[in-house]
């Protein structure tokens, strides 16, 4: 008797249910390890965004500080606050900057005549940043100190020239 010969058969073995099982392990164990690199890496990401925000806010503060000293042509202490006198047409503009509720706040306040003064309330007031912890400006002779401790960061110091003169 003649065997049949089937054409269209082949003769394959198929994977046993071991070799299943220890493919579908393996390819979790590499996905765990992918999943895990990007979760470092998206860490990473998010501390660097966050510094640089950090560095962004410090910068404009310090910036705008700077700028408001450089436009003065005065500079005086008041009550244990620095105020810097900007001449506008026939008045003055003095300028302070404080902390108040977690926020570094510019106060001005417009003045018919420049003379010694004890006390001042400021009316203008303009928020510059948040999250700010301390603040300082002080005098150090042929330069301005400004300190800010800003969130839970270090205190950053940055010295900026004088340019103006003391009125007493």
């Amino acid at each position: 008797m003649k065997k049949l010969r089937w054409r269209f058969t082949s003769k394959r073995e198929a994977y046993s249910l071991i070799e299943l099982v220890m493919s579908m392990a393996m390819l979790l164990i590499i996905g765990m390890v992918i999943t895990s690199i990007l979760g470092v890496s998206q860490k990473a990401l998010t501390k660097t965004y966050e510094n640089e925000n950090i560095s962004s806010d410090l910068s404009y503060a310090v910036e705008y500080i700077k700028d408001e000293i450089s436009a003065a042509d005065y500079y005086t202490v008041i009550d244990g606050k620095i105020y810097f006198i900007q001449p506008k047409g026939k008045k003055y503009n003095y300028v302070s900057f404080g902390v108040n509720e977690k926020k570094l706040y510019r106060y001005s306040i417009l003045i018919d005549s420049l003379k010694k003064r004890n006390k001042i309330h400021s009316d203008g007031v303009n928020a510059l940043i948040d999250n700010v912890n301390s603040f300082s400006l002080e005098d150090d002779g042929d330069h301005f100190a400004v300190k800010i401790g800003y969130k839970d960061k270090e205190e950053i110091t940055r010295k900026i020239a004088k340019r103006s003169r003391r009125y007493e």
